[in-house]
């Protein structure tokens, strides 16, 4: 069996209609969604992009023991081990926190292709003088990231030169060249449609016939009525919508050439994204607060979980499937782990071992390492048995997390799903030997300052899915149930136990 795994980057679930009414043309993957597995109840684990695939990779949730950080020396991963079983693994991306400042998430595949240019990505040095949007008081990073974005994308003459069509225009090539191989993972990752948004014109023409305010692709993470107007709001809604599009037309492209080389009948093809976007939803635009002070400077602060940035799509489609099937199951990250290695007979209860040729890049030399996997340190759980109809759930609550590792109620927000549609905010306390301390009003924000509530609260998702409610004042007991749950899933995970400290009281 092959795989070909598609990540794409902040692609909201109601862009699809198998999810639901939406204005989001997305032929091409709601045509996927109608031959696959549609996942109901998919779930973010850790939170956002670069701990999310540390998820998918280590089968684990990260954020109970790190942070966005590069790939840890010690992690086994999911390419580690289908190389290592006879796999050719290739990764294609152009998003570059998985591997810029030496993050080093190709670790493992037997080949890797870097489309250069996208965000932060220092790619290129000119022209020194590039056109900006507007004033930063409307787009984020207007001295770095815009800046350099502008030189990387300069060059620029049709649609077929933006990251998404390069991308998968490359895995297309990539395929072409290796479907003779007797097995292969393919890992894609898309940035797109994560802003900068700067679809082509005529897929904004799709969503937006006029338009009057200011240029805004990259607009602060903040509260949306302190920088924009209501038609700015709805415009940066439809520059999105546009690029999303854009995403679903190439991966149509995508698709339709795993069709032509044959490769259906022998294919799983997984498609899933790391997180959402809010655009006006709870008052904010983005998925944190980071407003901007004066001279470039801001401050960080996590926002609760919701739903929107949570609840994420996830499609599956076995080998030679040509109906439609659908779960409701909770299922999360770390278990697109061990549903790969099921899928690729990899499933195994004793530990495997291995060797690692690792680069040192500053001298050009190969190390070898020693490696062992243990399948039982895995958080996640395979899917199969789900898609084989063997069971009907894994688990009964979903957690969706920003990373513990510094136990702050300002970082560690995160969000406990039920099987029964309850929905507990968290974002636990301050331990008393940092209470207030330095170490959290210098790096973010001071917590008298906050403009997030750091409280607990509950919501019922069935009759609220906008959490705009609060219920834990009538349901106390339910609450600390649910908390109650929260622990002992940290405590089974393995939490460290400084990274527990400040989330064992509800209150």
């Amino acid at each position: 069996m092959n795989i070909i795994f598609v990540m794409t980057d902040t692609y909201r679930r109601d862009n699809l209609a198998c999810y639901g009414p939406t204005r989001v043309q997305a032929p091409n993957l709601n045509r996927f969604a109608a031959t696959s597995w549609v996942f109901d109840n998919a779930y973010l684990g850790s939170f956002p992009t670069v701990p999310n695939r540390l998820d998918i990779m280590s089968g684990r949730f990260s954020c109970i023991d790190h942070e966005w950080c590069p790939l840890p020396q010690d992690t086994v991963t999911l390419q580690q081990l289908l190389t290592a079983s006879g796999f050719v693994t290739q990764m294609i991306l152009d998003n570059p926190h998985l591997l810029e400042m030496g993050f080093n998430y190709s670790r493992g595949f037997s080949g890797f292709e870097w489309i250069r240019g996208q965000e932060t990505d220092l790619w290129r040095t000119a022209p020194r003088q590039v056109k900006l949007p507007a004033n930063g008081k409307k787009n984020r990073s207007l001295d770095f990231i815009m800046v350099n974005y502008a030189r990387n994308t300069a060059w620029w003459q049709s649609e077929e030169d933006r990251f998404a069509p390069r991308t998968v225009q490359a895995a297309c090539r990539w395929l072409e060249e290796n479907q003779d191989h007797e097995k292969f993972f393919l890992y894609l990752d898309l940035f797109d449609p994560h802003e900068p948004w700067d679809a082509p014109q005529h897929y904004l023409t799709l969503y937006e016939q006029e338009y009057h305010g200011e240029e805004v692709s990259y607009p602060h993470y903040d509260f949306w009525r302190n920088f924009l107007t209501a038609e700015e709001l709805a415009h940066i809604r439809h520059l999105y919508m546009a690029e999303s599009t854009m995403v679903d037309r190439w991966i149509g492209v995508l698709l339709e050439k795993i069709e032509a080389l044959g490769l259906a009948e022998d294919t799983a093809v997984i498609i899933a994204t790391d997180h959402g976007y809010l655009f006006g939803e709870h008052d904010l635009t983005g998925k944190s607060l980071m407003p901007e002070r004066e001279g470039g400077a801001f401050s960080y602060e996590a926002i609760p979980m919701y739903r929107e940035i949570r609840h994420v799509p996830l499609m599956i489609r076995l080998p030679g499937q040509t109906q439609g099937r659908r779960t409701g199951a909770i299922v999360q990250a770390p278990d697109l782990m061990p549903t790969i290695l099921e899928m690729a007979g990899l499933v195994a209860t004793e530990s495997v071992k291995g060797q690692a040729r690792t680069q040192a890049l500053q001298c050009g030399m190969f190390v070898t390492e020693e490696w062992q996997f243990r399948p039982e340190t895995l958080h996640g759980q395979s899917l199969m048995p789900l898609m084989r109809g063997q069971v009907d759930r894994l688990r009964d609550i979903a957690v969706c997390s920003n990373t513990l590792v510094h136990h702050s109620p300002l970082l560690a927000k995160c969000a406990v799903v039920t099987e029964d549609d309850w929905c507990l905010h968290y974002a636990g306390h301050y331990p008393e030997r940092t209470r207030g301390g330095a170490m959290y009003t210098n790096k973010l924000v001071d917590p008298v300052q906050s403009r997030i509530s750091t409280e607990p609260a509950l919501y019922r998702l069935t009759d609220d899915p906008q959490e705009s409610h609060d219920l834990l004042p009538q349901n106390p007991g339910l609450a600390a149930e649910i908390h109650r749950r929260y622990v002992a899933w940290l405590e089974e995970a393995g939490t460290p136990t400084a990274h527990l400290a400040g989330r064992r009281r509800l209150h």
